[in-house]
């Protein structure tokens, strides 16, 4: 595992403190400009020029200035950004396959649950604690069932009202 100051993608665990994080609207991202390719190029043009060269080119030294704290800024981002991404898919996989398990499971018990209550005399008092449960699981049968029915009504519903020509 490397540094969390400095974390590889796979780390777990990540200190990522030193960054100041934005948060905006979809709507202000459609509006940013957009860094396009050889933007390392001239940034490093800018840093690396005399700063008698910037004054005599008009730059304010307090801008440039900012523009390194920037690039700084931007370059800790890209260096944490794939652990960080990597982290993101783990957590969704993870989410995905603990979720398949719980709907596994809850099938499972919806039916011993739905066993023993057939099978026993009183098969109401067995069922009732597990009404959500039952209604959870059932549902969909339930709703295709019924589009089922419906479907087969309507199919039969126009054949029988038109006459041959």
């Amino acid at each position: 595992m490397s540094n969390p100051m400095h974390p590889k993608p796979g780390d777990r665990t990540m200190d990522l403190g030193d960054i100041e994080l934005v948060d905006i609207t979809p709507d202000h991202v459609a509006r940013l400009s957009k860094l396009r390719e050889g933007h390392p190029g001239a940034i490093a043009a800018l840093l690396a020029a005399d700063p008698m060269a910037r004054q005599r080119a008009g730059l304010n030294e307090v801008e440039v200035a900012e523009l390194d704290a920037l690039w700084a800024a931007f370059q800790r981002i890209e260096e944490v950004l794939p652990a960080v991404e990597k982290l993101l898919e783990l957590l969704h996989e993870t989410r995905l396959v603990r979720g398949h398990e719980i709907a596994y499971r809850l099938g499972e018990m919806a039916h011993q649950v739905r066993r023993r209550a057939d099978r026993s005399a009183n098969g109401a008092e067995v069922a009732a604690p597990f009404e959500a449960l039952l209604d959870y699981h059932f549902a969909t049968g339930q709703k295709a069932a019924a589009a089922r029915e419906k479907n087969k009504k309507e199919a039969e519903g126009p054949a029988s009202t038109s006459s041959p020509a």
